[in-house]
């Protein structure tokens, strides 16, 4: 990665918070680099640093989350010169918009060079001194792996055979070549894997969670990179790829593992709004920065700021407005989504409340009574996700199943089990997954996946799917530092 990018200094990754547990937060920058190292607490404290890093807004804090793939899939739309043009797959006339992207490029490449930071000083450090050195490492494996298939899934086409991305394993200020599309997708498997493999042992996700029992560094795992979110990940990325038998195994061996129920219907309206679901929930970020981030952009209405729900309360027509998503019928007409409480209508416009913490913003005291014990920040990784993909992997191979696996899922949202007759398509579950994941940014990618056709709400029209509107544009600071690449 360019040097300009990768100025890292630990300094840098301890800028942001480190916490024994989400309700004890302080700051741990005064550290050097030498002293930081030298014991676990240093090591946790840096670990802290890089998923504090990760919740800034150019990554899951907003832009790799809903600030960008949520209005390239039309789900939301924001009226800004960078929510107009992404609006309309226009990712290179406005300066806005190049630095919006060049923002997720860089912030991206930092996190990875922090993470690597750590893997660098854990491989040099004396392991017996380090009773968790497993766990740390591949803590910093999953999100090294996260990272880039998120930067992959974005600027990379889907053909293994393309370019893809440079793939960074070194703390170092080399350039790192480019690798291809197929060659990415597997070292990020091969670092999962290893994750996975370091991490087998791990016992502190059960459910009911029950962190008071563990030491510290092993409570609150849901918003650290834990073995059942690197599985969720594996799963994800086999799925992406086309590899279906891969993603229903990882799918499943979550489903199985009983840790994560869904949420009563009672309590979907609010179950990941500013918050981890201790039920659902497989991985999230742990922020204090995301309320102020969501309640900016998703809760007060701003003109050329929001983000708001396409609909036709004002009078406008759209092609798929988030109400006809919601209100389409293919199972039973007496059936009830309960997701359609994420979305609160307005004079002219309709917000979405799904990630946002609107119980704090509407100073609900029952509600914020509720969620006293709650991590409050970024849901990223969710069971539910699971299902679906097992269900999308499995309907050839195991029809049955499949069918089990939507079932689960449709009725814990409210809607009827499919009948003796109905059949369960593809497009059904693409369908589903669209509604369940809607305002988490997973949706734009399981169009690009099978590079679906688009239904622009912004522009009233139907766009075909391709690589130009699928992949956004290496920024091109990134090619000022290879001559040798710059075409």
């Amino acid at each position: 990665m360019k040097k300009i990018y990768l100025t890292l200094v630990c300094l840098m990754a301890l800028a942001a918070t480190s916490c024994n547990d989400f309700l004890d937060v302080h700051p741990k920058g005064e550290k050097v680099e030498g002293d930081l190292f030298e014991d676990a607490q240093g090591f946790e404290d840096a670990i802290y640093g890089v998923y504090g890093y990760m919740g800034v807004r150019a990554l899951y804090g907003m832009d790799m989350v809903w600030g960008i793939p949520e209005l390239l899939d039309q789900n939301l739309v924001c009226t800004s010169t960078y929510g107009n043009d992404f609006g309309k797959y226009d990712y290179t006339t406005n300066a806005e918009t190049r630095n919006k992207i060049l923002g997720i490029w860089k912030n991206a490449y930092e996190a990875i060079g922090y993470a690597n930071n750590v893997l660098k000083n854990l491989e040099n450090n004396n392991q017996d001194a380090l009773p968790l050195y497993n766990l740390y490492k591949g803590e910093m494996l999953g999100v090294r792996a996260m990272l880039h298939f998120d930067l992959l899934r974005l600027f990379a086409p889907t053909d293994q055979s393309k370019r893809g991305i440079p793939y960074v394993t070194a703390y170092s200020f080399s350039v790192k070549p480019f690798s291809t599309v197929g060659e990415c997708y597997q070292f990020i498997v091969n670092d999962l894997t290893e994750a996975e493999r370091l991490m087998a042992d791990e016992e502190t996700m059960s459910y009911p969670r029950d962190n008071d029992q563990y030491e510290a560094f092993n409570r609150w795992r849901e918003n650290h990179i834990n073995l059942y979110a690197v599985k969720a990940l594996l799963a994800r990325v086999h799925w992406y790829f086309g590899n279906k038998a891969k993603a229903a195994e990882y799918a499943e061996e979550v489903i199985n593992s009983g840790r994560f129920p869904f949420v009563d219907v009672t309590e979907i309206q609010e179950h990941v709004a500013g918050v981890l679901c201790p039920k659902e929930t497989i991985f999230g970020l742990y922020s204090t920065q995301y309320l102020e981030f969501s309640t900016d952009f998703l809760f007060n209405y701003q003109f050329y700021k929001t983000y708001t729900a396409y609909d036709d309360a004002s009078g406008s027509v759209h092609p798929m407005p988030w109400h006809k998503l919601f209100n389409e019928v293919d199972v039973d007409a007496t059936m009830q989504d309960y997701r359609k409480g994420h979305f609160r209508q307005a004079k002219g416009y309709t917000t979405c409340l799904k990630l946002v913490d609107y119980v704090t913003n509407d100073n609900d005291q029952t509600g914020i009574g509720r969620r006293e014990s709650l991590i409050h920040g970024i849901h990223i990784i969710g069971i539910s996700e699971m299902y679906l993909i097992a269900a999308d992997a499995l309907l050839e191979s195991n029809y049955q199943k499949a069918v089990g696996y939507f079932n689960d899922e449709i009725s814990a949202r409210g809607l009827t089990k499919l009948r003796e007759g109905d059949v369960l398509t593809a497009n059904r579950i693409f369908n589903e997954y669209h509604k369940e994941l809607y305002g988490e940014g997973q949706h734009w990618f399981n169009m690009k996946r099978i590079n679906a056709d688009i239904i622009s709400n912004n522009e009233s029209m139907t766009i075909p799917g391709s690589d130009a509107i699928y992949v956004l544009p290496i920024p091109q600071e990134e090619f000022d530092y290879r001559p040798e690449d710059n075409k």
